[in-house]
């Protein structure tokens, strides 16, 4: 047992949890324990979606005329060829190219979007849009994407940033191109974009400025006896963030951080830890 002069800082809130890792595992203890805040960005994006339908006999002739027949044919062309009338055989044509399927060209060629649609017995629908919020959290080190906005938590804790250099390294949403998005939306298992349902974002937009907003977490300095090392852990009310506790470990192991500054934990306290786990192997 530590010494009754020796006071562990930990916060009375975080008491719960300290309580609940140390019962779990007899060889951890908790040697500090300090709420935060820090800051990650919000933007609003705007996606634009394309589902699949069926298409009809003469959408896959025509389509399939546009990818097959060289020189392509043109409407009157393939009108002749099909014996319709022209007229029907420009209106199914001007609605392929509205659904950007088709080039708005005399002749009919098949745009690459077309070519992914057809390979699935398919055609758009007409596009929808739909909104999200992308976080950018450079502590965590990731962008991640959420149908609700965040709510900004009021800053009333120790502001993480004078004690940790929390670098800014994530790209801006506004830079990443259809395929960034489109890749990251599917990582994060919203069903926005599912190529082999024939879903498809085809376009996305910033929507007004990038937000501010506050977060909470807590930090956790866990000493493990059986391997006589100090772990950091990062924690958003129970759940442990991996990203961002991986991240202040590379930062403690590289001397960035200060234990004393940070989590106002003295050399003192930590031998004496390391001292009676010693004692009771």
């Amino acid at each position: 047992m530590f010494p009754a002069s020796v006071v562990k800082p930990i916060d009375e809130n975080l008491k719960y949890i300290v309580e609940k890792i140390e019962a779990e595992n007899s060889c951890l203890s908790v040697l500090a324990a300090r709420k935060f805040c820090y800051t990650v960005t919000q933007n609003s994006l705007e996606l634009t979606i394309k589902e699949p339908r069926k298409f009809n006999v003469l959408e896959e002739f025509i389509i399939r005329a546009g990818m097959e027949f060289n020189p392509p044919p043109t409407a009157n062309e393939l009108a002749s060829i099909l014996g319709l009338d022209s007229v029907f055989v420009k209106s199914t044509i001007a609605n392929l190219q509205s659904l950007q399927t088709l080039t708005d060209t005399p002749q009919i060629t098949v745009t690459a979007e077309g070519s992914l649609f057809y390979a699935q017995g398919s055609v758009p629908k007409p596009p929808y849009s739909v909104q999200i919020y992308a976080i950018t959290d450079n502590l965590a080190g990731k962008i991640t994407f959420q149908y609700e906005s965040l709510d900004d938590v009021v800053i009333n804790q120790l502001d993480l940033a004078k004690f940790v250099n929390i670098e800014e390294k994530m790209p801006a949403i506004s830079s990443l191109e259809l395929t960034d998005i489109q890749e990251m939306i599917q990582s994060a298992n919203l069903p926005l974009h599912v190529p082999a349902e024939g879903k498809f974002i085809t376009d996305f937009k910033v929507r007004g400025a990038a937000q501010t907003v506050g977060r909470n977490i807590s930090i956790f300095v866990i000493f493990d006896g059986n391997q006589d090392q100090l772990n950091i852990q990062i924690r958003n009310g129970k759940e442990i963030v991996e990203a961002a506790t991986k991240k202040m470990a590379e930062l403690y192991s590289a001397e960035k951080i200060s234990l004393e500054e940070l989590c106002q934990l003295s050399e003192e306290t930590i031998n004496l830890q390391r001292e009676i786990s010693l004692n009771q192997k």
